[in-house]
């Protein structure tokens, strides 16, 4: 009985979908619909007028505006869209150039993307379409699961080739990493909680080390923690992007220009580079030589190191002033570097130069890392860990 009543309701509906349709073409035929019904608007042609145009059946309707597509379409992710495209429109992108402003096209390609990115264009995009953000830089920005740029997937390869050769010997029992021996001993006798203890305390606040030398701790944090940070806030906006893009949370997190989200990218950017140059002042102070127990320092590391968040800075300046942003300049950094560019064609074609420039530094930084010195840094919390759990309770 309850399945007659609804197929009943449901035909009333449809048959007032098809004359609301007809009633819409009576005086919107040559806006870009088709005659006899039908309506050239690519994907939504089996729609009602109504679903776009909702409240049209209230007249007059002169200054209706057509319902968001937010409304039942959920919004792209960064691999998608970039993070430097929430604030547009999807009609932008996804308009139809053919059949006026009804023709909702699918894009597939970047060919509506020459809309706005081209030389000269008073949108203040750049001039060349750059590729979302790769997993690579998760370690520092909100990014995707993708590796669409080459730095990144040349970067990848290389890092992955020396860590697990270095993972390979010290699991081995080489150097002084603990032995696969070892590690099953220690296994069961409650080295969970000490293996997260270790990682806590020695891997993300570096007891040890502030034990044997604060400065050189403090060079550390603010080179470490920073990074750490970013990547949490990296995740997470990661995993918010997929379970709920639509939110203001998610939105915040994404979006560059969200004062607290440029506070805290300016912020921990001037954190690193600050670590950064300070421990290059440090050895030159010691004229290069290493604490006991330290390592020697590695010039070319610390230099890439601080050409990365400088380029970085560069980067943001050059978005700033080609966007022509304005409010509060919660990106202190790059809004004090941002009037070193002129807005205009020329930066619309130099800005891809500068995103590349910080795209194949920070490759080479990650690139270097596992041979270089610093690649304590990814492997001395794996390494305290494991040499905790290997330990038994009476030999700590």
């Amino acid at each position: 009985m309850l399945a007659v009543l609804l197929l009943a309701l449901a035909v009333p509906v449809a048959a007032a979908s098809e004359v609301g349709n007809a009633a819409c073409l009576q005086c919107h035929a040559d806006e870009g619909l088709m005659d006899g019904g039908g309506k050239d608007l690519g994907p939504h042609g089996e729609l009602s007028c109504l679903e776009c145009h909702r409240g049209a059946q209230q007249v007059p309707h002169e200054d209706l505006r057509l319902t968001s597509c937010l409304a039942c379409h959920l919004p792209h992710t960064e691999a998608t869209s970039g993070d430097l495209h929430a604030g547009v429109s999807c009609q932008v992108c996804h308009m139809g150039g053919q059949a006026g402003p009804h023709a909702l096209v699918s894009q597939a390609d970047q060919g509506s993307c020459q809309r706005c990115h081209f030389a000269g264009n008073q949108a203040g995009a750049p001039a060349a379409v750059l590729p979302a953000k790769s997993f690579l830089c998760l370690a520092c920005h909100t990014a995707t699961l993708s590796l669409a740029d080459w730095p990144s997937r040349i970067a990848l390869v290389v890092l992955a080739l020396g860590l697990l050769g270095s993972l390979a010997f010290w699991l081995s029992g080489g150097g002084r990493g603990p032995s696969s021996q070892a590690l099953h001993k220690g296994h069961g006798d409650g080295g969970a909680g000490r293996v997260l203890t270790a990682l806590v305390l020695d891997g993300l606040l570096q007891r040890r080390l502030w034990k044997l030398s604060p400065g050189r701790w403090l060079v550390h944090a603010l080179i470490f923690l920073p990074f750490a940070a970013r990547t949490l806030w990296a995740l997470l906006a990661l995993t918010l992007s997929h379970a709920q893009p639509g939110a203001d949370l998610t939105q915040a997190m994404l979006g560059k220009n969200q004062p607290v989200t440029a506070l805290f990218f300016d912020l921990t950017g001037v954190m690193v580079l600050a670590g950064g140059l300070l421990a290059i002042v440090r050895r030159f102070l010691r004229g290069g030589r290493a604490l006991p127990g330290l390592p020697r320092p590695d010039w070319p590391a610390l230099a890439l190191l601080v050409l990365v968040v400088l380029s970085g800075f560069v980067a943001e300046a050059a978005r700033l002033a080609l966007t022509g942003h304005a409010g509060p300049p919660w990106s202190f950094a790059g809004a004090a570097l941002s009037p070193l560019f002129s807005p205009g064609p020329s930066l619309q074609s130099a800005y891809a130069y500068f995103w590349y420039g910080h795209a194949v530094l920070y490759a080479a930084f990650v690139a270097y890392l596992p041979f270089s010195r610093l690649r304590h840094i990814l492997l001395a919390p794996l390494w305290l860990a494991l040499k905790a759990g290997s330990e038994s309770p009476q030999g700590k």
